[in-house]
């Protein structure tokens, strides 16, 4: 009976090795089959050698805000100052207001002009009398929700909250009640890209956080229509929204469609990112592909490159530049031929970037406190 027990204890301990072994193994050969983008040549080295006084230290689709309060827009920097508020969330630009969330209880409205000495030209406010809401310097909406995203048109602010909510304030009304509020179901997670609603002529577009377009009337406040883009239970939320008055592109990470004319068109990959510009829609896949679509979500150019990450759209003088975050490579794909260079990235002391980018403007990336404006690249 000893020996028996003996023998079982022995193979207990033979087994228990086995496994293991047969673990490490398979994690050995997983770690060493993980394959990375290598281009077959570096066209160049191109140097972050712009920089901050100070590091990024919190961003989203439509800007960033540094370590000491100062502002990152789609146009460029924004020093701070005492009118920029401490402890708020930077939300972006819109209707002539620059918009920060404080935390969870207020919205907070600066006009642009304040901030930034070419709001004025860029027609945004240009005549304060045709637009009460740019006359007023400052404006403080008291909400109940978390807000994430957000965007002006005239006096009406639409904002979507964190618990998947929309709402459309009035900033030029006495009381500050929602001319509409409606609730989503709820979300577990959600992508980092969140897109902001969209004003059309009489109609807003919320892009919600569960793969809808709400899409609500300016006049009456009540939903005209709600369409499902994808249904996935994590990590749904709309990503890209971008149209007019007879075209609507709008992004999940698993889908994207188009509506024109009243004709919806979808594109089904696992989306990255897009960009609208000059009448075609570029899309990022996760699988490493970049490909040009139009307005009917037909491809008209792609290209693959194998095992690669990418992340960021910045186009400056007829090219796209993408940034391959597990290399450190910048890839240029001319939008004229789709031919594409291969840039090696480093910054001023020589070290490669980190695997991400913090924000990325119209033609412009930015990681920690380094940039590079591609305007520059000729």
């Amino acid at each position: 009976m000893i020996a028996q027990k003996s023998a079982l204890s022995a193979l207990h301990r033979f087994v228990l090795w086995l496994t293991c072994a047969c673990m490490a193994s398979f994690l050995l050969l997983g770690c060493g089959s993980k394959k990375y983008y290598t281009p077959e040549q570096a066209h160049d080295t191109l140097i972050f050698d712009r920089s901050f006084s100070s590091p990024i230290a919190a961003n989203n689709r439509y800007g960033a805000m540094l370590k000491d309060g100062s502002l990152i827009t789609r146009d460029g920097i924004i020093p701070y100052n005492a009118k920029i508020p401490k402890k708020a969330r930077f939300l972006g630009e819109s209707g002539g207001y620059y918009i920060f969330a404080k935390g969870c209880e207020s919205i907070y409205l600066v006009r642009t002009s304040v901030l930034d000495e070419q709001a004025f030209g860029n027609q945004t406010c240009s005549i304060k009398e045709q637009n009460t809401a740019c006359s007023q310097d400052e404006l403080e909406i008291k909400t109940t929700m978390c807000a994430l995203s957000a965007s002006i048109k005239g006096s009406l602010l639409a904002l979507i909250g964190s618990d998947n909510s929309m709402s459309i304030f009035d900033i030029n009304a006495p009381t500050k009640e929602p001319k509409f509020s409606h609730k989503g179901s709820s979300v577990l997670a959600v992508n980092e890209l969140i897109a902001a609603p969209l004003f059309l002529e009489s109609l807003v577009v919320f892009p919600t956080l569960d793969g809808r377009l709400l899409i609500v009337s300016t006049k009456t406040f009540t939903p005209e229509r709600n369409i499902i883009i994808s249904s996935e239970k994590f990590f749904n939320n709309v990503i890209y929204l971008y149209g007019d008055d007879s075209r609507i592109f709008a992004a999940t990470p698993k889908k994207l469609i188009s509506i024109v004319s009243g004709q919806e068109f979808s594109y089904n990959e696992s989306i990255k990112d897009a960009l609208f510009y000059k009448g075609y829609l570029y899309v990022l896949t996760l699988d490493g592909m970049l490909a040009q679509l139009d307005h009917t979500l037909r491809p008209i150019n792609t290209e693959k490159f194998t095992y690669a990450k990418l992340e960021g759209i910045a186009i400056a003088n007829d090219t796209l530049y993408t940034f391959e975050t597990h290399g450190g490579y910048v890839i240029a794909v001319g939008l004229k031929d789709f031919s594409h260079k291969v840039y090696k990235t480093q910054d001023t002391f020589g070290r490669t970037p980190p695997n991400k980018l913090n924000f990325y403007s119209n033609s412009v990336f930015y990681y920690n406190k380094y940039y590079y404006d591609f305007e520059r690249l000729r």
